[in-house]
C-alpha cells in the first residue's frame, strides 16, 4: 500500500481522503489515510515506543511476607505499544513503527513485506450528534467512489461494551489486490481505530492481526 487514504471515522475515516476529514471523528479517518509519509531521500525515523507493563501487588495478611509483583506478559510474537488518544494495545514484534500522515495514528509495517501493515490511534469525536455507524458508513461510501475499492462488509458491533463498527474492504493498489479489516469504537468522546491490511491471499492472517489488536486494546 502507499500513502493512500486514511481509515478512521469520517474525520478519522474521511481523513484518508480530504473529503473524509470533514465528516466525523478524527481517528478513524486518520487510520484510513495514515500511511507513513513517503521518504524523500532517507527513511522516516522510527518512533521510539514506551514499553507498557502492568504490575499487580497482592495484599498479604500482616504476619505474611509481601507477595512479589507479577507482570502481565504477551505472546512472544507481540509487543506492547502506546498510540495516540490514550490507546494501548499489542502489535507484531519486529514490525517497524512510524507516525502516520496524521498525528493521531501510528503505522506498523512488516519489514519482510510492507504490504502487511497495521494502524492504530484515537482522536476526539468532532460531531457527537452523528452516530459512529453513520460516520463510518459515510466514509465507506466516499471510499467506494474510488476505482478498485470494494466493500466486503460494514456492521455495527460492541467492543468491551462500547459502541463499535467493523468495516472490511478490498482494494487494488499498483496492480496488487489487498484486503483490509478495520474496527472502530467510541468512549468518553474519543473515537479509537485499529486497522489491519495485507495481501488478499493472506486474508485469514490479516483478520487475525486485527483480532489481536482488539483483544489487547485499552480502553
Amino acid at each position: 500500500m502507499n500513502a493512500k487514504n486514511p481509515i478512521g471515522a469520517l474525520p478519522l475515516a474521511l481523513s484518508f481522503a480530504a473529503a473524509y476529514v470533514v465528516v466525523a471523528g478524527a481517528a478513524g479517518y486518520l487510520a484510513l489515510d495514515a500511511r507513513s509519509p513517503a521518504p524523500a531521500s532517507t527513511a522516516a525515523a522510527a518512533v521510539t515506543l514506551p514499553v507498557i507493563t502492568t504490575t499487580t501487588t497482592a495484599t498479604a495478611p500482616p504476619s505474611a511476607p509481601p507477595v512479589p509483583a507479577t507482570t502481565t506478559t504477551l505472546p512472544a510474537d507481540l509487543r506492547p505499544v502506546d498510540a495516540p488518544g490514550g490507546l494501548t494495545t499489542a502489535i507484531p514484534a519486529g514490525w517497524a513503527v512510524t507516525t502516520g500522515t496524521v498525528a493521531t495514528t501510528l503505522v506498523a509495517t512488516d519489514p519482510a513485506n510492507p504490504r502487511r501493515e497495521v494502524r492504530l490511534g484515537g482522536a476526539p469525536v468532532t460531531d457527537p450528534a452523528v452516530s459512529l455507524l453513520d460516520r463510518i458508513t459515510a466514509a465507506a461510501v466516499e471510499r467506494e467512489r474510488e476505482p478498485g475499492h470494494t466493500r466486503l462488509g460494514l456492521t455495527g458491533d460492541r467492543i468491551r461494551d462500547f459502541p463499535a463498527v467493523r468495516w472490511e474492504f478490498q482494494q487494488v493498489e499498483s496492480g496488487a489486490t489487498e484486503k483490509t479489516a478495520v474496527a472502530y469504537w467510541e468512549t468518553n468522546g474519543i473515537e479509537y481505530v485499529v486497522y489491519s491490511s495485507g495481501p488478499a491471499e493472506e486474508w485469514d492472517q490479516t483478520r487475525s492481526r486485527l483480532a489481536a489488536l482488539i483483544d489487547h486494546a485499552r480502553p
